[in-house]
């Protein structure tokens, strides 16, 4: 090998190894701003609309609690409350009960006297269920839905009726049921109809488009008195 080749291959080695040392950082370094960068570990970083799913919310807010003490009894009990009704409005319902089983019918009492507070109890209900969510398909509502949904079925409340507050049942004057009529009904072989064996009993339906299954005194002489304080 000529010896001008020899002497630029050993140059050549020789710059390469002083560009190598050069480049690996000393205790001098430490002051270069690039090597104080800090270090993230990547298995921390989560993308925020990761980690806000993993928590959902809900827009609705619960059902208010019930805090009158003969509200809450009537939303433990089973049966309707009769005990509540005008004296007049009881016989009425007995007379009537017997009419219609007579004339072949079925009598299912669904509701009669409720308080105030336990009435404003099931208005909310039917506006919590009805208005917010029926159909709310939003992941964090979805056990709050089915409380308030099993509320509105055991309170047997119709979407087509809204509880009001000012109501015939803390009068005591109305109750609701639900009664099935044979198609050809008779007592004592006439043919009468649903309606004309509550007028018999001394009872009307308000509303029959809209709320078939209410039935109220026509004709009440007493008031139903408050307790006193």
């Amino acid at each position: 090998m000529p010896v001008r080749r020899l002497f630029c291959l050993l140059s050549c080695l020789a710059g390469c190894t002083l560009i190598a040392a050069a480049a690996v950082p000393g205790d001098d370094d430490a002051s270069d701003p690039m090597w104080n960068l800090p270090v993230v570990e990547r298995s921390t970083i989560r993308p925020p609309e990761l980690a806000s799913a993993e928590i959902p919310d809900c827009s609705v807010a619960p059902l208010p609690e019930i805090v009158d003490a003969e509200a809450v009894q009537f939303e433990n009990q089973d049966s309707p409350d009769t005990g509540g009704l005008l004296p007049a409005m009881s016989q009425a319902l007995e007379k009537f009960r017997k009419l219609v089983t007579s004339a072949g019918g079925t009598f299912d009492l669904k509701s009669a006297y409720r308080p105030l507070a336990y009435q404003e109890h099931l208005q909310q209900v039917w506006f919590k269920w009805m208005r917010e969510l029926r159909f709310n398909r939003q992941p964090g509502c979805q056990a709050l839905r089915a409380q308030v949904g099993d509320e509105f079925t055991r309170h047997k409340l119709m979407p087509t009726q809204m509880p009001v507050t000012d109501s015939d049942h803390t009068r005591g004057i109305a109750f609701d049921a639900a009664i099935l009529m044979p198609r050809l009904a008779r007592l004592k072989k006439r043919r009468v109809s649903l309606d004309r064996l509550a007028l018999l009993a001394g009872l009307r339906r308000p509303d029959i488009r809209h709320d078939p299954v209410h039935f109220k005194l026509v004709i009440a002489t007493t008031v139903r008195t408050q307790p006193s304080e």
